[in-house]
């Protein structure tokens, strides 16, 4: 799945959010995604406790990991940046 979308070398946010926890990061972190009006789920793969899902939107791709212990995001480094920049402004 990441290899379609060209996703396997991209780095993750929560480094960029450290001052955040787990929790906050999905949180704002899914309110940032939906102000943009063509945010798509492009593909997924769904467990009992969550899942993979790679979403599009302004013809950039991310990779989130979702679960009932864990969340993520992966995604190029300019992706990473305008989305930290976005969360920390909402917090």
């Amino acid at each position: 799945m990441l290899t379609e979308y060209d996703l396997t070398k991209e780095g993750s946010i929560l480094p960029m959010l450290d001052d955040f926890d787990e929790e906050e990061i999905r949180e704002y972190c899914w309110k940032v995604l939906h102000t943009y009006p063509d945010l798509k789920k492009e593909d997924w793969i769904i467990g009992i406790e969550g899942g993979d899902f790679i979403y599009s939107f302004e013809r950039n791709y991310i990779f989130i990991t979702d679960d009932i212990w864990s969340f993520n995001l992966f995604a190029k480094q300019p992706v990473l940046i305008l989305l930290a920049e976005k969360i920390k402004a909402l917090k």
